[in-house]
């Protein structure tokens, strides 16, 4: 009888551990995200250089043109901080045009005004995301500090300078506000990270107020306020 409860004994001990094994075999491990370290934003908004008065804002002018700006910005993540996110810099590249009919003119292109501005912006940022990693809730803020380097062009001119152009520069503040996506389909996300290396999208909106033009002296005072809304990636 002794033998018999011995055995069952070794029987049950080398089983135990092989039921272990299966259970830790069918177990989902848990999902590890790829590394965050670039950002990619696609944006359109409308940008009002307030600091060209009046005037340029009137129906005489561009009064009946909202300008919509384009730009898109890219950013690099260096450092991730416990509970605080972030921290990185980048770049954009924007661009805005107002176009109207000279007053009296018709609609052909060379009886129109057009005034361009283009913007290259380095910056420094930082994405504050532990609303969404720590708690849940799939909200980012992200304020931004940049320089704009803005390059403005108008036509007509007069005889001697028939597209007056020059630089504006500036400092730019930004804030942003994003709604992760990723819980609208937390599968398709897993698998976008898994397979492409996107560990987020996001939608935002972005409001920034640019100094351009109003540090240097006899720069175009072309300072004014923005927005911006659009789509973004961390990868």
């Amino acid at each position: 009888m002794k033998r018999a409860l011995a055995a069952m004994a070794v029987i049950l001990g080398t089983t135990a551990p092989a039921a272990a094994d299966i259970d830790d075999w069918t177990d989902v491990p848990e999902f590890s995200g790829s590394p965050e370290h670039f950002g990619l934003e696609l944006r359109v908004g409308m940008y009002l250089p307030e600091g060209l008065g009046d005037t340029f804002f009137s129906g005489a002018y561009f009064g009946n043109d909202i300008g919509p700006h384009l730009s898109a910005q890219i950013h690099y993540y260096p450092l991730r901080i416990d509970y605080l996110g972030l921290i990185g810099f980048g770049a954009s590249l924007g661009w805005s045009q107002w176009d109207t009919n000279r007053p009296g003119g018709s609609t052909t292109d060379t009886q129109r005004n057009v005034f361009e501005i283009l913007v290259i912006q380095p910056m420094v940022l930082w994405r504050f995301d532990t609303l969404a990693r720590e708690a849940g809730i799939p909200i980012v803020l992200t304020p931004k500090f940049g320089w704009d380097f803005a390059h403005w062009l108008t036509s007509p001119g007069n005889a001697s300078n028939p597209s007056p152009q020059g630089w504006a520069t500036g400092p730019r503040f930004a804030g942003k506000v994003s709604l992760e996506l990723d819980f609208l389909e937390p599968r398709a996300a897993r698998q976008l990270d898994e397979e492409w290396g996107i560990n987020h999208s996001e939608i935002f909106v972005e409001f920034y107020y640019s100094m351009a033009g109003q540090i240097v002296a006899g720069d175009l005072p072309i300072h004014g306020w923005g927005w911006a809304a659009g789509l973004g990636f961390t990868f």
